[in-house]
């Protein structure tokens, strides 16, 4: 159930930020208050979402530690970054969007770090995050060279 919430919020906040991007802000309280905590909220939910299908996978009974296991958290966190970089591209790269998801990709490295024997997932997590980085920055720095 928890996931299907979390569905129902990240598309909803998908289809809600835009619009509120568009309309725009009477003051910076508004902009401030409106655009940051919807934003967090999106941030959060683009990736809390698939957590939460990792729970749901791993009470299968899923060893974290097997080659299911392994694969199955590699993909997830692949999704993650995808729907991070589309979470951003909707918010037309919005700077409180973009930290959320830096908290996010830092829990689970940290997640990874207490763990042992997850080299692999740690450099995986790692070129993901490089991946936003450079979707995130790559257009920002084009138009600041312009």
């Amino acid at each position: 159930m928890t996931v299907l919430i979390f569905l129902f919020m990240y598309f909803a906040l998908l289809k809600a930020f835009p619009q509120l991007l568009e309309q725009g802000f009477a003051n910076i309280q508004e902009k401030l208050f409106l655009q940051g905590g919807v934003g967090m909220y999106l941030g959060w939910s683009s990736v809390a979402v698939l957590a939460n299908i990792g729970v749901y996978a791993f009470s299968f009974g899923i060893q974290s530690s097997s080659k299911l296991g392994i694969y199955l958290q590699m993909l997830l966190v692949l999704l993650a970054a995808l729907s991070a970089g589309y979470a951003l591209y909707q918010s037309k790269r919005n700077a409180v969007v973009f930290a959320t998801h830096w908290w996010a990709f830092v829990g689970i490295l940290v997640g990874l770090f207490s763990r042992e024997q997850t080299e692999l997932l740690i450099a995986w997590t790692l070129v993901c995050v490089v991946g936003l980085n450079v979707f995130y920055f790559k257009k920002r720095l084009r138009s600041i060279k312009n």
